[in-house]
């Protein structure tokens, strides 16, 4: 798979950690589209959106402790609410 030099140039400017954390995003990608039974499409944006979380939300915690809930989300999204539901 080759990258362009933008997203080449993105992944050579994290560290070690941060580009290990890219790697296993990609491959769990990978992975969730083999076992939906389809080839994964574009990896290349699939590596540039990995570097954009690993950029804002820095690599996972490898502490066991750290994390309550393994099932948690990493993500939260609020729920639109109206004023009547209130």
């Amino acid at each position: 798979m080759k990258l362009s030099s933008h997203a080449l140039r993105a992944l050579q400017e994290l560290d070690d950690t941060g580009r290990e954390a890219v790697e296993q995003i990609v491959r769990a990608h990978i992975r969730a589209c083999r076992l939906n039974g389809f080839q994964p499409e574009n990896l290349e944006r699939v590596y540039q959106e990995a570097i954009e979380i690993i950029r804002l939300e820095g690599p996972p915690n490898k502490d066991p402790m750290a994390s309550t809930n393994k099932y948690e989300p990493t993500r939260r999204y609020e729920q639109y609410r109206s004023p009547r539901a209130l």
